[in-house]
């Protein structure tokens, strides 16, 4: 069962536009927010490198056996032959020149993407919420306030605050959170 969200939240969206449906869409984004922050602070972008390496780790062995599967003298060739002719189960046209060839430029990807991630802070909850946020507000025909001054805050403003609180981020200023909303 999902986490109930906040009665604060809920409060604070109703006070914005007092709908449900519109409130339904706020916990959807705070219950976004939580999965991509629990991403972000938790293995974050080590958790990603260790699955980009998982991937090459099988990827290659793949592309060495459909080369050797594309000689016709092959046990490989036979196997796939093999699989093609059981009955009753269908394998769509199987190009394992282009399977390879894509498995190998994945791979290379999947280096580059280890490298650039390296010492990098995943930041996806905040990009991801503050894109369904303006979204939101464009769907329910809502202004998107970004106005932060020591006494007013913008209602888009004050509503990623409490999201981002929901979802466990309790450090988001309304500074931030109008960054987040600009698109940075």
């Amino acid at each position: 069962m999902p986490k109930r969200r906040s009665k604060t939240l809920e409060k604070l969206a109703r006070s914005i536009k007092d709908s449900d449906e519109f409130v339904e869409h706020v916990f959807a984004i705070a219950r976004g927010f939580e999965a991509h922050h629990e991403l972000d602070v938790s293995s974050g972008s080590r958790g990603v490198r260790n699955a980009l390496k998982a991937f090459e780790k099988h990827a290659q062995p793949l592309s060495k056996w459909l080369a050797q599967a594309g000689e016709s003298a092959s046990a490989e060739h036979e196997a796939v032959n093999a699989l093609r002719n059981v009955p009753k189960v269908t394998l769509p046209y199987l190009d394992l020149a282009a399977t390879q060839a894509w498995l190998e430029q994945a791979v290379r990807a999947s280096a580059k993407a280890q490298v650039q991630l390296q010492g990098q802070k995943l930041t996806k909850a905040p990009v991801w919420a503050a894109e369904a946020l303006r979204a939101t507000f464009e769907r329910h025909k809502l202004k998107l306030s970004l106005q932060v001054s020591e006494k007013k805050q913008g209602d888009a403003i004050k509503l990623f605050c409490a999201i981002a609180k929901d979802g466990g981020d309790a450090e988001m200023s309304a500074t931030q959170a109008r960054e987040w909303l600009r698109g940075k």
